[in-house]
């Protein structure tokens, strides 16, 4: 993915660079650094990614079950 779409995710999904930077045990400059092209090293790219992923996967799955739970009080 490139870092422009990370970016957009992050702010997508309501993240703060703060909260990712804090749940990713990293700084805040890191994660700037990485969305402004300054971090290229990949491995930090796609840390950056499967965190950002599993967050969507999180909530979409979050949302599914409420959905099932409203269903099945019906």
């Amino acid at each position: 993915m490139k870092v422009v779409n990370l970016k957009r995710l992050r702010i997508d999904l309501g993240i703060t660079l703060g909260k990712a930077a804090e749940d990713m045990k990293l700084s805040r400059q890191t994660l700037y650094n990485i969305e402004n092209g300054a971090v290229t090293k990949e491995s930090t790219l796609n840390y950056y990614e499967l965190y950002l992923k599993d967050v969507r996967r999180r909530r979409e799955y979050a949302a599914e079950r409420r959905d099932y739970t409203k269903a099945s009080v019906v």
